[in-house]
């Protein structure tokens, strides 16, 4: 029987690039030498090394038994033989001590594996391939660094510990040759130390964040590890990483990465300025104070779509609203109101919606000359009507400051029913919060006066039964612990004193009476002190509801009932000033010399 020819085993070729620095055992990846004794390669060795039969004796596969036994075993019509045996008795034998005498049926000898080197002996030896000016070679080395640092317990507090090596990869940032393959190498490890406060301490220790800040103008992958390890130091060591990336100018490196597209990137930066404003006031002011950065970020909350970027610079956005005035203003010319206003409109985190109502009430204030805002009086007046106590607060706070001296907002909010639902506000306000109370009469005051529809406003208060309530008010609030509220009150009983038709009414709750009591109080306060510019504008305002209501002469005759015409002869004799100027106009009222 004819078998095939045996064909030559070939290895195969080895992709696998000759490795740099072969005689150092840390960057040959620990290649050892194969032991023949033990190793066996199934495509390597000769089937028939063992083998003395002749080739026509031989199988061309694993099996290496005889021909003529394997035809008598794979066959049972084979030819019957007379006589002795013990040819093929003794050719079974030897064919089956051969299988179990050739190597390629040889059990596997487990070998023992390669004795793992202390870091102590390994470290010294990273140091000096870090000194190497070959840039493979130094990047080689952080790589291995960087293995040790993954490897963890002891391995990794070793690499930490050891000051010497953290500087040394610290100096390597310079021998990278423009490629960046050792910065981003390096950008990796420390991003790798930097997740445990031991590491933190140890970059910090070594001056490493002034090395970190520069590698802020690298590409995206690399600035991800850098930026990363930035934030770890500031959520973890807080002030003192505030202060040094601060003193490195690492603000204006944060600023500059928000021309960057990386939604994920951009995340990061964000956090990191919201950070850096909490920790550090020099930040602070710094930030509330960048233009650019305030540009960017408007920029990036108006067109982007991811939620975590998005919160994060809603959280950022009232602590820099709450800058100076100048600020406010840029924050309006660059379209801001509209933005946050969107957000109100589109968001469905609470979180978001509230940072955006805490930073239109900051910039409010510059907005009452505004022009074009209807919607957003609508959304506000809409929140005022939820359950969301927050977000009520902060649309009153706005409301409040956009019907200061508006007189479109004023009448706008009135045709919304806004009045209506301020009174409810008032009345329902069990629990006395005192920051609900004074906002809500504050914009009161506003709306009911110096507009078209303010006679409609002063009446939606009768109609809501408010008038015993907001005069209730001059006997329950002591004026040094709610002056705000005590000011708004007297202000709003003005205003609806200037409704010939609700002076009774007034006069029916004994406003006349109140406002005068509280007059007596201020007035011995005022005594005193040399001087409270506070205190004469409150009298100024005691005395300015009394002009409307002396209108009528049943106030005007409970007013000289009681004894107060001595305060307001004394008043008069200031000098010029509005405190003398409505006393004057006062006593012409009440018709006393």
């Amino acid at each position: 029987m004819d078998y095939p020819p045996q064909m030559p085993h070939q290895a195969p070729f080895s992709s696998k690039p000759i490795p740099h620095h072969l005689q150092h055992p840390l960057l040959s990846n620990q290649l050892q030498p194969i032991n023949s004794d033990s190793h066996t390669s199934m495509w390597l060795d000769d089937p028939y090394s063992g083998s003395t039969a002749c080739p026509s004796q031989r199988d061309s596969g694993f099996n290496s038994r005889p021909a003529s036994l394997r035809s008598v075993e794979s066959t049972g019509t084979g030819p019957t033989y007379h006589g002795s045996t013990s040819g093929y008795e003794h050719s079974s034998r030897y064919s089956n001590d051969l299988e179990n005498n050739h190597s390629q049926y040889t059990e596997l000898e487990p070998t023992q594996p390669p004795v793992k080197p202390a870091p102590a002996h390994v470290i010294p030896e990273l140091m000096n391939l870090l000194m190497e000016e070959d840039s493979v070679i130094v990047r080689e080395a952080v790589l291995l660094t960087h293995m040790l640092i993954k490897e963890g317990g002891e391995t990794r507090l070793e690499v930490i510990q050891n000051r010497e090596l953290i500087n040394a990869l610290l100096d390597t940032f310079t021998k990278d040759i423009g490629d960046g393959k050792i910065v981003f190498a390096l950008a990796n490890l420390f991003h790798s130390i930097s997740q445990q406060q031991e590491g933190l301490r140890a970059i910090l220790d070594c001056g490493g964040i002034s090395r970190l800040i520069p590698i802020l103008d690298s590409s995206d992958n690399t600035v991800n590890y850098v930026i990363t390890a930035l934030h770890n130091f500031l959520t973890v060591l807080q002030e003192q990483a505030a202060h040094e990336i601060e003193r490195c100018d690492g603000i204006q490196k944060f600023i500059n990465l928000l021309e960057r597209s990386n939604d994920k990137l951009l995340t990061l930066v964000s956090d990191s300025l919201l950070k850096m404003s909490n920790y550090n006031v020099k930040a602070k002011m710094y930030i509330q104070n960048n233009e650019k950065c305030i540009q960017r970020l408007l920029y990036i909350f108006d067109a982007s779509k991811y939620d975590k970027l998005l919160l994060t610079i809603s959280k950022l956005l009232p602590i820099i609203s709450s800058g100076n005035e100048l600020i406010k203003r840029i924050i309006l010319q660059l379209n801001g109101l509209n933005i946050f206003e969107k957000h109100l409109r589109t968001t469905k985190s609470i979180r978001i919606r509230h940072n955006c109502l805490i930073t239109i009430r900051n910039i409010s204030n510059q907005a009452t000359r505004m022009r074009d805002i209807d919607s957003l009086i609508q959304q506000l007046a809409g929140i005022l009507l939820t359950d969301d106590h927050q977000s009520v607060i902060c649309s009153l706070g706005i409301l409040n400051n956009l019907t200061a001296d508006n007189r479109t907002n004023k009448s706008l909010f009135v045709k919304l029913n806004g009045v209506q639902t301020l009174m409810q506000k008032l009345l329902m306000n069990a629990d006395g919060n005192d920051d609900l109370t004074e906002v809500v009469l504050c914009t009161l005051r506003h709306v009911t006066a110096r507009h078209d529809l303010e006679n409609e406003a002063r009446e939606t208060i009768r109609r809501s039964y408010g008038i015993g309530n907001i005069i209730k008010l001059l006997r329950d609030k002591n004026f040094k612990e709610h002056g705000g509220i005590l000011k708004a009150t007297v202000g709003l009983i003005k205003n609806l004193a200037l409704s010939t038709t609700l002076i009774p009414y007034l006069s029916e709750q004994n406003a006349v009476r109140r406002l005068i009591e509280l007059l007596f109080i201020i007035d011995r306060e005022r005594s005193k002190v040399t001087e409270d510019i506070k205190l004469d504008l409150l009298l100024d305002i005691i005395i300015g509801a009394l002009i409307n209501l002396a209108k009528d002469l049943s106030c005007r005759t409970i007013i000289k009932e009681m004894n107060c015409t001595s305060i307001f002869i004394r008043f008069s004799r200031l000098p010029p000033c509005l405190l003398q100027q409505s006393s004057n106009i006062l006593l012409n009222e009440l018709n006393v010399d």
